[in-house]
């Protein structure tokens, strides 16, 4: 395997590895914001709703985390996918075959997930 395909295997894993971490620190903030909700208007202890205030605090910091990663990782993804889709040879491989098809799929899971922040 040449360094590029190897690079743009290594790129394609980071940025699909890093795309799923922000999506699973959106989940767990969802479920741990309905969780807290729950608590305040079950009435429960105010230590507790407190602590899991401090959990949600620091999930939605992950979030940020992750996103910026993410972004950093997504930005070196492109530039080496980019020119691997300029070499013919590069773009007859399996690993550029994966690229792409993490490209399409993780591009359009951005799109959507811009238009539900707005």
């Amino acid at each position: 395997m040449t360094d590029k395909l190897k690079d743009l295997k290594i790129k394609t894993g980071v940025a699909k590895r890093t795309w799923k971490e922000y999506l699973s620190y959106k989940k767990e903030y969802d479920n741990e914001k309905r969780k807290v909700e729950k608590m305040t208007t079950e009435g429960r202890d105010e230590y507790d709703v407190k602590k899991a205030n401090e959990v949600l605090k620091e999930t939605e910091s992950m979030i940020s985390h992750t996103k910026s990663t993410f972004i950093k990782a997504w930005k070196e993804f492109e530039n080496v996918y980019t020119a691997a889709g300029n070499d013919d040879t590069l773009k007859q491989s399996k690993e550029y075959e994966e690229a792409h098809k993490i490209h399409d799929e993780v591009d359009k899971a951005q799109q959507e997930d811009r238009a539900a922040s707005t």
